[in-house]
């Protein structure tokens, strides 16, 4: 089967102008914002990753809240301990965002993901090139960005990390609606996976929040093979989202 993306809820513009201006812990108080104020102070190093981005209306807005609550924290920080505040602006600077999508719409649902008549064919199609010129409207920096274009089962692999020096994520926000989908992407972080890591669920409540279908059915077989890693759930937003915390069953 054939996996992709996912849509957006409003205009790019509309969601990215809301969101420029992060008070940590104050103003936002979105599943993205929460987990920027994690990983920022608790010095949690990788990427952030999106599986489904669409036309980049959360991506854009996950970028611009990440930068802020970064330096913020840098600025927080610089007051007690420079070392601290220069491990913060280090971890930030090495941080780049990866953009998954087939920029092809919906594949044709089969198996489980057949189960609602909500995720048709080609749906929720947007070109690469309409992501890249929404990003540049909204102010995020191509040189952070990298685009993975194709359907997941061709590239979610591991020639993908190589390629591209993947080591860790920080964030690994799934977005892609379907159970094939979402459990392509999720056997494809194992190896990226690190002690902090935050899995954000776009769309965890789908399919009347039936827990044998979508996301949620990707997930729960998905942790039953990942003996070595505890997923602690975290935040939840609106009626569709849902987080969890990765943390190594043994630290040593």
């Amino acid at each position: 089967m054939k996996q992709t993306l996912k849509r957006a809820l409003y205009p790019v513009r509309t969601i990215a102008a809301r969101f420029v201006n992060i008070n940590p812990g104050n103003s936002d108080n979105s599943i993205i914002s929460k987990a920027a104020n994690i990983i920022a102070p608790e010095k949690v190093e990788g990427d952030y990753l999106e599986f489904g981005v669409f036309a980049g209306a959360s991506f854009i807005r996950s970028y611009h809240i990440l930068r802020d609550v970064f330096m913020q924290h840098q600025k927080l920080h610089a007051g007690r301990t420079e070392d601290d505040a220069a491990e913060i602006k280090r971890i930030w600077d090495n941080m780049r965002f990866f953009a998954f999508d087939s920029f092809q719409g919906l594949p044709e649902p089969n198996g489980v993901d057949k189960e609602t008549n909500s995720f048709a064919t080609g749906k929720y199609t947007c070109t690469e090139k309409t992501f890249h010129e929404n990003l540049v409207k909204e102010g995020v920096p191509l040189c952070k960005v990298i685009t993975i274009a194709g359907w997941f089962e061709e590239t979610c692999t591991e020639e993908t990390i190589k390629k591209f020096g993947m080591k860790k994520a920080s964030i690994i926000h799934v977005d892609c609606d379907l159970y094939a989908s979402a459990r392509t992407a999720l056997e494809f972080v194992i190896p990226l996976l690190t002690d902090g890591t935050i899995i954000i669920f776009d769309d965890w409540y789908c399919f009347r929040g039936n827990p044998n279908l979508g996301e949620q059915r990707a997930f729960n077989e998905w942790k039953a093979t990942m003996t070595d890693w505890i997923f602690t759930e975290y935040q939840k937003e609106g009626p569709w989202r849902n987080s969890f915390i990765a943390s190594k069953r043994n630290v040593a």
